[in-house]
């Protein structure tokens, strides 16, 4: 397991922007691991990515609190319904879509 104060404290040092690329980059691991149906394999991003939707939330303007607040119940209900109420590839390309969202909001894209 990881030191989350650690990774808490790495994380918030960057700018708001490059918090939300590096949550997007964790979606695109997400969704790599859905096309090949390893849920044990992204078990730690999906919870990584919670931690990192509330840390982001402190520098983020309101209208990107609100997406990341969207995007945890998504990455909750991904990772609660695998394989029973959502596919594994529902959830690759749900997750690729969350992180070309994020890229936008973030304006790295």
């Amino acid at each position: 397991m990881k030191d989350l104060a650690v990774l808490q404290a790495r994380y918030q040092r960057d700018e708001s922007p490059i918090q939300l690329g590096g949550l997007a980059s964790n979606l695109n691991r997400i969704a790599w691991h859905a096309q090949r149906a390893e849920r044990e394999a992204s078990a730690w991003l999906f919870r990584e990515s919670k931690y990192f939707t509330e840390w982001a939330a402190a520098s983020c303007s309101l209208e990107q609190c609100e997406l990341l607040a969207q995007l945890q119940v998504e990455l909750a209900s991904w990772e609660r319904g695998w394989g029973t109420q959502y596919q594994p590839l529902t959830i690759a390309n749900e997750a690729q879509a969350w992180s070309r969202r994020l890229l936008v909001a973030s304006g790295l894209l």
